[in-house]
């Protein structure tokens, strides 16, 4: 027969895993989402460099950026031509809530 007070700790290491599994869940959640996100800011960098170079040797402004969103979709993606310059920037929602968006921007010379 059980005592009363095994039938406590059982019922209370129950308890402890309905807790951490879904704790546990939500952070490799948030490790997951912050390495993918990451993954499409590091890409968006090359790929940012390469439509602003496409963009200075006459490509459409708006096929590249199109291909750009393809590639990464995460980002808004947008160009804007300076005196001396084609940049084209992506610019991400926060990986994390109470973060700021974060814009990778790569310019070619004209």
């Amino acid at each position: 027969m059980h005592s009363a007070s095994s039938r406590d700790e059982k019922g209370l290491v129950t308890l402890e895993i309905a807790i951490a599994i879904p704790a546990l869940l939500l952070v490799v959640g948030l490790i997951i989402g912050v390495i993918r996100w990451s993954m499409d800011a590091v890409t968006a960098t090359a790929v940012t460099a390469e439509a602003a170079r496409d963009i200075v040797r006459g490509e459409p402004e708006g096929d590249r950026l199109a291909a750009a969103k393809r590639i990464v979709p995460l980002a808004e993606w947008s160009a804007r031509v300076e005196p001396f310059d084609v940049c084209v920037d992506a610019r991400f929602p926060p990986p994390l809530p109470l973060m700021g968006h974060v814009t990778v921007s790569q310019c070619a010379p004209r």
